[in-house]
């Protein structure tokens, strides 16, 4: 949810700082992608806590209280999520720094432009240097996606362990009951496809902010 929230508040500043721009059709088709897949990214989040608030409902419905080996083994599993949130927030602000970075110039240049108004030569170079800084902005978005990316892949295998270290240590306990067994598989089979969903949401927007960079690109040379 955190991950939504912050790039909810990225796009919103994105936009602001494009209302004075004139785009080309295939520009305002990837802006309008972005929003798509940010409108998925929010509807994704939402599911997948209400799918984890569920499962784990279940599993405490049976309560796995009794079972004494899961209490380190879920502290572990605790520990290497919350690791993991942890690092994904350093990787948030550090983005974040780079990309208010990026629009202070951009609010800067737009500024220059109004001040330049009548003045063809230095308009012309204005646009074109607020072009080259929107660009820069986009890629600077992107790398903060992808090190967020591998940040969650790097997690993955230490988490999903975890995760198969519950199941397996509650399929082999004789206290346990079928249907508890039944909700930790859930739980746990649910809890890998949500992180391969957040994956696979991230990567679309770098997809589509990397056809959005190729089409501001196209706009310097037209």
């Amino acid at each position: 949810m955190l991950e939504n929230r912050f790039i909810q508040s990225f796009e919103s500043r994105l936009l602001m700082s494009a209302t004075t721009a004139v785009f080309s059709p295939a520009v305002k088709v990837d802006q309008l992608q972005i929003q798509a897949d940010l409108a998925k990214f929010k509807a994704d989040c939402l599911q997948n806590t209400a799918t984890m608030v569920g499962d784990i409902t279940a599993i405490k419905a049976d309560d796995p209280g009794q079972l004494k080996t899961l209490t380190p083994l879920v502290k572990t599993f605790r520990t290497d999520l919350r690791t993991m949130n942890l690092d994904l927030a350093a990787d948030r602000a550090s983005q974040a720094s780079a990309e208010l970075a990026d629009e202070s110039i951009i609010y800067a240049d737009l500024a220059k432009i109004i001040r330049d108004r009548g003045n063809a030569t230095a308009e012309a170079t204005d646009h074109s240097n607020l072009l080259a800084e929107r660009i820069k902005l986009q890629n600077d978005a992107i790398a903060g996606l992808n090190t967020r990316i591998a940040t969650r892949e790097n997690a993955y295998t230490t988490i999903l362990a975890d995760g198969q270290a519950i199941v397996t240590a509650v399929d082999s306990d004789t206290n346990a009951s079928a249907k508890l067994q039944a909700a930790v598989q859930k739980w746990f089979s649910d809890k890998t496809v949500c992180l391969d969903t957040m994956t696979t949401d991230l990567s679309k927007l770098v997809a589509d902010r990397t056809q959005l960079v190729s089409d501001l690109t196209a706009m310097e040379s037209s």
